[in-house]
């Protein structure tokens, strides 16, 4: 494993306030298993994936200070046949805060995640969903859309109407540079959620760049408390890798190694 070249650090706390470790979204992952008190080997809200890959529990592992998930070939499914990986917070009361992890890419053609979404409050139509993007990477590109040297970051509004008709108003920020690429070197990756319509990200530990997330539904604030992810999965617009990536031990798994999380409060 690659060692960290940074040192991340939280933003500059504003006057009167200061940070605090939020401990429900926070893991160094030292001790020998996943602590099933803070996590979901496999997510129960979102269970299947999209295909190619699914998730499965027996992808997720702690050991070596990490938490790794190790993607693999299923076999035995019509519909799927790669195994990926999904943990997810048991807490689902993220809210306005720091959320950073330090993490290394996987170096196959199948995404490393760190991002934070809520369900419908209600089925009742209308309803909409939050989905804050901190991290998407690729490890190994196969088509024309770079996801190992470039941070993408972005947030979404799910908007359904009463006639079914869903509509989605993304707002993300400018692509910076990652140097060394993310499946080369851990970086550490940071979202400051400031309030409903201001989300800064940070690459190890220097500000790039602000989403308004709220720009296109000016009625829909990104105000509601949302759970963790950190997921490996397949993109539709990226060629899934193939067996015999996905049997290379020193190619197919993501680490993390550690998720920090901290919130403000008064002085």
């Amino acid at each position: 494993m690659i060692p960290s070249i940074f040192q991340a650090q939280t933003p500059k706390a504003p006057e009167g306030y200061k940070w605090i470790k939020n401990e429900k979204f926070s893991d160094e992952f030292n001790e020998n298993k996943l602590d099933k008190t803070k996590w979901y080997d496999r997510s129960p809200y979102w269970v299947h994936g999209r295909p190619p890959a699914t998730f499965r529990a027996y992808s997720v592992s702690v050991k070596n200070g990490n938490l790794q998930i190790k993607n693999s070939v299923l076999k035995g499914d019509k519909k799927y046949n790669i195994a990926g990986g999904a943990v997810a917070s048991v807490a689902k009361d993220a809210f306005y805060g720091y959320y950073e992890t330090r993490m290394k890419a996987s170096s196959i053609s199948m995404s490393s995640t760190f991002w934070l979404k809520n369900k419908p409050i209600s089925k009742e139509c209308p309803f909409e969903q939050l989905e804050l993007d901190i991290v998407e990477v690729v490890g190994h590109q196969k088509r024309g859309f770079d996801f190992r040297t470039k941070l993408h970051s972005n947030t979404h509004i799910f908007h359904r109407d009463c006639n079914g008709e869903k509509i989605v108003k993304s707002a993300g920020g400018k692509v910076t540079d990652i140097e060394p690429p993310a499946n080369e070197a851990y970086h550490v990756y940071g979202c400051w959620w400031v309030d409903a319509n201001t989300v800064k990200i940070y690459l190890d530990g220097e500000y790039q760049f602000t989403m308004n997330p709220s720009t296109f539904f000016t009625d829909k604030p990104f105000n509601r408390e949302m759970y963790m992810h950190l997921v490996t999965e397949t993109y539709h617009w990226e060629t899934p890798p193939t067996p015999e990536e996905l049997a290379d031990d020193t190619k197919n798994t993501t680490y993390y190694d550690w998720v920090r999380s901290y919130t403000l409060i008064p002085e």
